[in-house]
């Protein structure tokens, strides 16, 4: 396991107005922006950024800090339900590095960021909105200008040799609090009651969770269909997919362990538990990660298939989120949907819970 590392002053990595970078505009989700890292002058190459030989060779920007090689640049929302990227940082190095093997997650470095840098970063972000190339249901949120740390993340984009998608494995194991009998997990009671209650359909990439640790080969290659769904770059053979990433489910701990370290701290459920406690606020954090796969290509015969869990930053009760995680809970319970003896009428093209099939 990883040792508890605390970051010192000459671990952090300043940014500002005179660093002779740029961002620009990758991905978002509810809590953070996601930033591709270029040098000021040059072309958009990934070499040309870190003072490499590329296709630029005019280029005579001073280079940059080499910690930011191969990263990507992740700042906080305006948000109070998002915790300042200091105390965020503090909690993965502490907590949840620590619980890991050495390569399992995405890697983050402390930056120190000047207001002058998020307001440009903001600037373009209503630029996006201005252009309707920003989703909607974005728009209107933007970066915290007061705060002073970003993280640089290890970047898990495609490249010539890989394929890359993402997902959330969500609650790999079933709730404490959900009835006995349940035929639905946690993540799908909550799908299924947001197709009727919300209108949502089925979206690409829904799966059950709990098929990615069963033995089942119809159903593991079937959640990883839709895995594959959402992947980008080169495009990846579904045959080949399931060739590589078979075996790694069964062979590498990684995803049992994120399941058993979200079982170990939260034993009770968030009924019967204070969700400001250290455990809890962890048990959520593991349960809405990310894990990011960089996929060999078949021509590539030295390319290796990359693992790693990302969007770790602390989940805590703040801005409302207890109350949201207790209702939601209760209404699972009580209106039937952990039972599947909800009053409304289903729709059957969602993707069936592991536990519907009477096995576990």
């Amino acid at each position: 396991m990883v040792a508890t590392r605390l970051c010192t002053s000459t671990d952090i990595i300043t940014l500002d107005t005179d660093t002779p970078i740029q961002v620009h505009y990758l991905a978002e989700g509810a809590a953070n922006v996601v930033f591709e890292i270029w040098s000021k002058s040059s072309i958009r190459t990934k070499n040309d950024a870190f003072g490499q030989p590329g296709t630029n060779t005019a280029d005579r920007t001073p280079r940059i800090d080499q910690r930011l090689k191969g990263k990507l640049l992740r700042l906080r929302k305006d948000l109070p339900s998002v915790a300042p990227v200091l105390e965020s940082h503090r909690h993965f190095e502490q907590q949840i590095e620590p619980l890991f093997p050495a390569g399992s997650l995405v890697e983050q470095l402390l930056c120190k960021i000047a207001p002058g840098f998020v307001a440009k970063a903001n600037q373009e972000l209503r630029g996006l909105e201005a252009a309707g190339l920003r989703s909607k249901k974005r728009q209107g949120v933007y970066l915290a200008e007061d705060e002073p740390y970003a993280t640089a993340i290890t970047s898990m984009l495609w490249d010539d040799g890989h394929a890359s998608c993402e997902f959330k494995p969500k609650w790999l194991a079933q709730s404490p609090s959900a009835p006995p009998g349940s035929k639905r997990c946690r993540t799908c009671a909550l799908r299924a009651m947001r197709q009727i209650k919300d209108r949502r359909p089925p979206q690409h990439g829904d799966l059950c969770p709990l098929t990615l640790l069963t033995d089942d080969e119809d159903n593991l290659s079937s959640s990883l269909h839709s895995i594959l769904s959402c992947s980008r770059g080169a495009p990846l053979n579904i045959l080949d997919f399931v060739r590589q990433m078979r075996p790694y489910l069964h062979q590498n701990p990684l995803i049992k362990l994120l399941r058993d370290l979200q079982t170990r701290k939260d034993p009770h459920g968030i009924l019967q538990t204070d969700p400001s406690s250290l455990d809890f606020m962890t048990a959520m954090t593991l349960r809405d990660c990310t894990m990011f796969l960089k996929i060999p290509n078949r021509d590539d015969t030295e390319a290796q298939l990359e693992v790693r869990l990302g969007d770790l930053d602390l989940k805590t009760p703040d801005g409302n989120k207890a109350a949201y995680w207790r209702d939601t809970e209760q209404q699972l319970i009580d209106e039937g949907w952990y039972t599947a003896t909800e009053t409304a009428t289903t729709d059957n093209r969602g993707v069936p819970c592991w536990l519907s099939r009477g096995e576990q």
